[in-house]
């Protein structure tokens, strides 16, 4: 009599043999069985199920050692399904198709919408996704999830932006995920913009061997998501690493920050461009005042000097906290770090203890690294047996 299999070994096999084809294939039958451990039988049975998925498919022949005849082999289909990730910011919206490997096929960029409310907002995302996917030249049907990363508090069990960014329309208490959905009626994967870039550098960029990192954005916000122990982490309502609200000394506890933290006012690109605006009356594009600081104008300097202070604080807190191997810059402010970031480094090896000593270091992913990380979230929903980085915690 041939023993029952129950459900979770069964599908604790089929993440197995899975993985084995897609990291090690084009493999025959017996070699799979062979690296997985898993018997010739339970093999076979899995892989029919994965054909008829169409996840898999059979090309090519090898040689069995020493029994003289060919096995079919079995080879992984990173196209079988698609996906779409969107990165939205608060000036430019990036779209990409990615395949079952999350590699990215195509990107297209456009600036960020002006409308007066979000259902506007939401009816010109839709049709741009729409237009991204027929400009492909890719099925509709081949297009299996999308993977969406916005600035501000997400649960991203409910698919709901609970708090956004003030540059996106009435983005709060927003069911992103389910109005997506619901126009373009594929599924849609919700996270926070610099989670999921943290996510992209943790797969392809300068987190890969770290197991406690932060990534922090300085762009027109400021913000950061934290790796510790290998696990992703999201505090109790989903906004751990909105560093954006640290306070430093006394006098800052009596003054309100709700519009904008403490830690964004002095260290973000808005944040600077205010203070210049307070101090010369004149608003300057971020990029005009670091050409002013690298011509050594003092006003100008004195400003970077003094976020990269505030930039060194929030660094050693950050650390003193979580023990960090790796801290990693991303944003549009990092264009200036030639400028800042040996002030923050110099503070850094003067303040932290030598095992909490910490390098800082930019992205080289930049603005594809939420790319990266919304493909691998959304592909970890759509299909949980692929494991991309089964060492690591992300959901």
């Amino acid at each position: 009599m041939t023993p029952v299999v129950p459900n979770n070994l069964r599908q604790i096999n089929a993440t197995l043999v899975l993985n084995v084809i897609r990291q090690h294939g084009p493999l025959s039958r017996a070699q799979i069985a062979k690296i997985s451990g898993i018997t010739k039988a339970t093999v076979s049975e899995i892989i029919t199920d994965l054909l008829r998925e169409k996840i898999i498919f059979e090309g090519g022949v090898s040689e069995q050692p020493g029994q003289g005849r060919k096995g079919i082999l079995i080879n992984f289909d990173p196209h079988a399904r698609l996906g779409i990730g969107v990165d939205l910011g608060g000036t430019k919206i990036t779209l990409s198709l990615f395949n079952l490997d999350a590699r990215i096929l195509y990107e297209k960029r456009e600036a960020t919408f002006k409308t007066a409310n979000r259902d506007e907002f939401l009816d010109q995302l839709t049709n741009s996704i729409a237009s991204f996917i027929v400009s492909t030249g890719e099925a509709l049907s081949k297009i299996g999830v999308i993977g969406l990363a916005t600035p501000g508090i997400v649960d991203i069990n409910n698919g709901i932006v609970l708090e956004g960014s003030p540059n996106l329309p009435q983005w709060s208490d927003l069911p992103l995920a389910h109005e997506l959905k619901k126009r373009l009626n594929i599924p849609v994967v919700l996270e926070n913009d610099i989670r999921a870039a943290l996510v992209g550098e943790m797969w392809c960029g300068k987190c890969r061997n770290s197991a406690s990192a932060a990534l922090i954005g300085i762009g027109t916000g400021l913000g950061s998501a934290l790796l510790m122990d290998g696990k992703i982490i999201r505090g109790a309502n989903n906004a751990a690493g909105e560093i954006g609200y640290m306070i430093f000394n006394r006098d800052q506890l009596y003054k309100n920050w709700r519009d904008k933290g403490c830690f964004e006012s002095y260290c973000s690109g808005s944040g600077i461009s205010e203070k210049v605006k307070e101090l010369t009356g004149n608003a300057l594009p971020l990029e005009k005042i670091m050409i002013n600081a690298r011509n050594g104008d003092p006003l100008f300097c004195a400003l970077l000097d003094e976020m990269a202070d505030y930039l060194a604080m929030g660094i050693i807190n950050l650390v003193a906290m979580a023990n960090l191997q790796t801290v990693i810059l991303t944003g549009g402010v990092t264009h200036a770090a030639d400028y800042f970031l040996p002030r923050v480094q110099e503070i850094l090896d003067r303040q932290l203890f030598n095992n909490t000593h910490v390098t800082v270091e930019l992205s080289e992913l930049r603005e594809k690294a939420p790319l990266y990380g919304i493909a691998i979230l959304a592909l970890s929903a759509l299909y949980p047996a692929i494991q991309f980085m089964p060492e690591k915690q992300i959901n």
